[in-house]
């Protein structure tokens, strides 16, 4: 599928209708510019963290080491003592970080949507706390294999 948009004044751009119908966005969700080479793509945020957790696998596992331990360190002890304990060379960590900033974001944005759903203008720092801890206890679950 190809398609061609004008970049607008402050650099937004349009995605055409048939190409977020393909990658089934909608309003409010989330996408990531990566860029590869010369090329952007553009992904859901969702399918970014995978691919970035699934690059880390691959390489941990070539020594050894499994992502789901990793994640574990990180959420107990940080990513930086995280990164240390498990020896990340540089890329392994721009990796690791890369995705933790974007699951960070779709948690954010988890909050802010079921805040404005339930009609909520502003949270206090318990409520918060409580939804960015129910994120952290459902993400080891999700890069199981």
């Amino acid at each position: 599928m190809l398609a061609t948009v004008r970049v607008q004044e402050k650099g937004q751009v349009t995605i055409p209708s048939d190409i977020r119908k393909k990658m089934r966005l909608k309003k409010g969700d989330l996408v990531t510019f990566v860029l590869r080479n010369n090329d952007v793509v553009i992904q859901p945020v969702k399918i970014a963290v995978q691919e970035l957790l699934a690059d880390l696998e691959q390489s941990l596992e070539q020594r050894g080491l499994k992502l789901e331990a990793l994640l574990l360190t990180c959420q107990r002890a940080g990513g930086e003592r995280a990164a240390r304990e498990f020896g990340l060379n540089e890329d392994e960590k721009t990796r690791l970080y890369q995705a933790l900033q974007l699951q960070a974001q779709q948690a954010l944005e988890m909050i802010r949507a079921h805040s404005e759903h339930a009609g909520i203008d502003l949270l206090d720092e318990a409520e918060i706390d409580a939804e960015i801890q129910a994120v952290r206890d459902e993400a080891p679950n999700a890069y199981r294999t």
